[in-house]
């Protein structure tokens, strides 16, 4: 993990501390992080830093995304299976990426691919000429492994980290933008969510996600077992305002739905 990226982490158990690693070095790959105000250590492996608290309480699909095979078959396999099983299709990659870095703009900071799984899209991003630092946060061991090997076979450099959402383990307006491309049905908590991104974002940062339309009650209720929580545009517009976001959008591809809203800026308010 970059040092400019670690400068930005702020401890998840107290939410205070700016997190730090026992010396400064341009690249962390090996040590402790700590926080100078509750004193929490993170552990950081092969750049990889851990920052979930307690294990957590998995179920339905998460579980099995935590699986070493399914990580190493998700870009091929899985997550083609899946696109196919909740949105009816099979997204074509380029379209879909061009899609998200068109709602990305030109972010003013670093970017945070929240549940980026095996960092497909983390890795084109960063090998965009003078894109601002990627960073990936999911809470699969085996994906953020599979993520770190497919970023360095492609040349691509991607600080990964481990965290749960809804939290987001960085500072207070210390991101240009966050991502989250077909993760944000896997979390519950959507209010929290987005007053993390809101708080987390630069004034004029942008936030752009995708996720599903609810199915009917017979199928939502499958879908709810297995961990999922798709929204309607209603309720993710609702929640977007309530934490301060403005300038919601959306692009309707049902049942996908991809949204993109902005933290409020001095020009955002005129």
């Amino acid at each position: 993990m970059r040092h400019a990226l670690v400068q930005l982490l702020r401890c998840p158990r107290c939410r205070k501390g700016a997190l730090r690693p026992e010396a400064p070095a341009p690249v962390l790959l090996f040590g402790p992080l700590r926080c100078p105000e509750c004193r929490t250590s993170y552990p950081v492996a092969e750049g990889v830093a851990d920052l979930v608290l307690e294990p957590p309480a998995s179920t339905g699909l998460q579980r099995g995304l935590e699986n070493r095979w399914v990580a190493r078959s998700y870009e091929r396999y899985v997550r083609p299976t899946l696109q196919r099983a909740l949105l009816r299709q099979r997204l074509d990659a380029d379209s879909e990426y061009l899609l998200y870095r068109s709602l990305l703009g030109t972010p003013d900071g670093p970017v945070l691919d929240l549940g980026c799984g095996t960092g497909l899209v983390a890795r084109r991003l960063a090998r965009e000429p003078g894109f601002p630092p990627v960073a990936g946060q999911d809470v699969s061991p085996a994906m953020l492994e599979e993520g770190m090997a497919q970023a360095r076979e492609a040349g691509a450099t991607v600080d990964f980290l481990r965290a749960q959402a809804p939290y987001l383990p960085f500072q207070d307006g210390a991101l240009g933008a966050v991502l989250m491309v077909d993760s944000l049905h896997y979390v519950e908590d959507l209010g929290r969510l987005m007053l993390e991104v809101a708080r987390a974002l630069r004034p004029g940062g942008r936030w752009v996600a995708s996720t599903y339309a609810p199915p009917g009650s017979v199928s939502g209720l499958l879908h709810r077992r297995a961990g999922l929580h798709p929204r309607n545009e209603a309720t993710l517009r609702a929640a977007a305002g309530a934490a301060g976001l403005v300038r919601f959008e959306r692009v309707a591809l049902p049942p996908l739905l991809v949204l993109k809203a902005e933290k409020a800026s001095a020009e955002t308010l005129r």
